[in-house]
């Protein structure tokens, strides 16, 4: 009897030692390397497989990780940061001021910046030097104002795993990990499912709750709510349809929660401003979209789905957000526009200018997009004045890479938008059209100038001004099209407790975020 009294006590011990995971259903990802990271899903599992330098609490201020402190010296010319003592990586090897200066190296290397542009001011940081195991002194020619948001998107790697080779997406690393947070990955992760476990040699300062995560792809599923309902997911996004019915109780059986989060993004028409590559590269024809987005839908659909129009670049969660009013477009105003730039109607309906060219543009969408997408009803409006766009559907990846190439006219897709608007300049600027972060193509030297004014601009009201003026061009200019700010609509199942989320909306890692998670019977 004692011995079976005995096996049994070992058994339940061994339940409790395998916890169920909390699944998350995130849309196919990159990558797991920090360096890396091109999609918002990137940083999905990285913020638990990484610690930053410094990270941000549940009111947006930032607060120490790896670092245990942070030092400003010379007016802001200096910085010297202090790393926590004690800290290893997942290999157990300790955490050291080379691997900072390692990983400023890596990130301003031509094969990673073509990848990961956006990364921020961390690559374009004067100098880093280890001055002791745990010290790392940067230099600045001019001080900065970017510089937390800096230290935010400086995500150091371990120097003796992340050598980077001509192929840097190729690297077995990118999917085997070796990180300094509080969650490791178990086997070898892929672009659409990985399982992290709790990591018992964490000393960190912001440890997990739950023993362990699964991320997986939910393409697959018909049904987000019948898959949470059936435990294949715990927390995922959800269409509008299946957030409406369950807030309203007509599905879900009171088993499922929902949140509506502000994200500071948006979804938007990149426009081809190359007029060796486009019609668009004609500021008039720019004008001439911008008068005909389906903005109507966005309002009649108000009335069940929340949404927000967007008027400027950087939505009202980012502090760079320009809340002037702006009248709503109108395709009157767009035929008028067109006829006074010369392009008259022709035979068949579409217009056509006195060099004879006809107004007929491309525009690519992810294949996932509905029927009626936001790329589809621009063309149906576009088609009433005489603009003929033909709509054309991609995978995420290929329209990216369309749209790094200039190929086409037109681009719907979201785009995020970073805690610090400095961090966006590659879009617009000409050190952004080298490294093909500038879609758009679009080239103006006073953008160029502002950009680097709000750089090194220190006080925050001014440097507010800055970007104020600079989503006055934006919007004058039309590279993109911003149309609405986007709402983050999840479902969870009501086991999952610690669900919140910052003042920026749900676009941005915090702590505890989902460190905080865990699962209740």
């Amino acid at each position: 009897m004692y011995w079976r009294r005995l096996i049994l006590l070992t058994c339940l011990l061994c339940g409790l030692g395998a916890a169920e995971p909390i699944r998350v259903a995130v849309d196919e990802w990159t990558t797991v390397n920090p360096l890396l990271m091109s999609r918002d899903t990137d940083g999905e599992a990285v913020d638990l497989l990484f610690d930053r330098l410094v990270t941000l609490d549940a009111d947006g201020n930032f607060i120490p990780e790896l670092l245990q402190s942070w030092t400003i010296l010379k007016g802001g010319r200096e910085v010297v940061l202090e790393l926590r003592p004690g800290m290893t990586w997942h290999d157990g090897t300790p955490i050291e001021a080379e691997d900072l200066v390692f990983t400023w190296r890596t990130l301003r290397l031509p094969q990673v910046r073509a990848i990961a542009d956006t990364v921020g001011g961390v690559a374009s940081l004067d100098s880093l030097m280890a001055e002791g195991p745990l010290r790392v002194r940067i230099r600045l020619s001019r001080p900065r104002g970017t510089l937390l948001s800096d230290l935010y998107n400086f995500i150091p790697v371990p120097r003796r795993h992340y050598q980077m080779g001509a192929k840097p997406m190729a690297a077995p690393v990118n999917f085997q990990p070796v990180g300094s947070g509080p969650y490791r990955v178990v086997e070898r992760a892929t672009t659409k499912h990985l399982k992290l476990e709790r990591w018992e040699g964490y000393r960190g300062a912001h440890p997990g709750s739950w023993p362990a995560f699964e991320f997986s792809d939910p393409t697959a599923e018909k049904s987000t709510a019948k898959a949470i309902l059936e435990g294949r997911f715990h927390f995922a996004a959800t269409s509008a349809l299946s957030h409406y019915l369950v807030r309203k109780g007509a599905l879900g059986a009171g088993h499922l929660q929902v949140y509506s989060v502000p994200q500071a993004a948006f979804g938007a028409f990149f426009l081809n401003c190359d007029p060796k590559r486009s019609l668009l590269g004609e500021l008039a024809l720019r004008e001439a979209l911008a008068e005909l987005t389906p903005w109507q839908e966005f309002a009649r659909a108000r009335q069940f789905f929340p949404a927000r129009l967007a008027s400027s670049f950087w939505p009202p969660e980012n502090w760079a957000h320009d809340p002037e009013p702006r009248p709503l477009p109108q395709a009157e105003r767009a035929e008028s526009i067109l006829e006074s730039a010369g392009w008259h109607l022709g035979s068949g309906g579409v217009r056509r200018d006195a060099k004879g060219r006809t107004l007929s543009l491309v525009a690519y969408e992810q294949v996932n997009s509905a029927t009626r997408s936001m790329a589809r009803l621009l063309a149906e409006r576009a088609a009433k004045v005489g603009i003929r766009i033909e709509v054309r559907k991609l995978t995420f990846q290929a329209l990216t890479e369309k749209s790094a190439e200039h190929e086409g006219d037109i681009w719907s897709y979201g785009w995020t938008t970073s805690l610090d608007p400095d961090v966006d300049a590659p879009l617009f600027t000409r050190d952004g059209y080298r490294t093909k972060a500038n879609v758009s193509g679009y080239l103006n030297p006073e953008v160029d100038r502002l950009f680097d004014e709000g750089r090194h601009t220190l006080d925050p009201e001014a440097r507010r001004k800055i970007y104020l003026k600079l989503s006055e061009i934006i919007w004058r200019d039309k590279p993109v099209i911003p149309l609405n700010y986007n709402l983050a609509r999840i479902l969870a199942t009501r086991r999952l407790q610690g669900v919140s989320f910052n003042v920026l909306g749900q676009a941005y890692g915090f702590w505890p975020g989902k460190r905080g998670w865990t699962l209740v019977d």
